[in-house]
């Protein structure tokens, strides 16, 4: 029995719907090629766990460069950078490169661990620029 499916791509810091495709047996791999066919912004899209194998995605938009680091800091969280718009994502914190610096140094100057961590990414981000 071919079924109806709607599948909704949504941000994963705010939780908006950027991209819904319905379709008979549809998949999370043909919901993200549809998006991507459509001109899709797939910008912060949570794909967690969806399997792309085989997925065509000729013609996404790549044009910006991102960065990201695993498993970092007290939470062992991710943390992904944009070069080009200059923010950064960290579990839920988002800002600039120069606040995050801030922000990690604040919040982490009594655990060298964690410091030691992020500031490593930092620097590493600088020299990339």
């Amino acid at each position: 029995m071919n079924k109806k499916i709607k599948i909704q791509i949504k941000n994963r810091f705010t939780g908006n719907v950027i991209f819904e495709y319905e379709k008979k047996d549809n998949t999370i791999k043909d919901t993200v090629e549809e998006a991507v066919k459509n001109g899709a912004s797939l910008n912060g899209a949570s794909l967690e766990g969806a399997s792309l194998n085989g997925a065509s995605l000729e013609g996404a938009s790549l044009d910006k460069r991102y960065i990201s680091v695993a498993r970092i800091g007290k939470r062992k969280d991710i943390a992904t950078y944009c070069f080009e718009d200059d923010i950064i994502w960290c579990g839920c914190w988002i800002g600039n490169l120069e606040d995050f610096e801030k922000r990690v140094k604040e919040t982490h100057a009594n655990n060298e661990q964690y410091l030691k961590e992020y500031l490593g990414f930092i620097e590493y981000l600088k020299s990339l620029k």
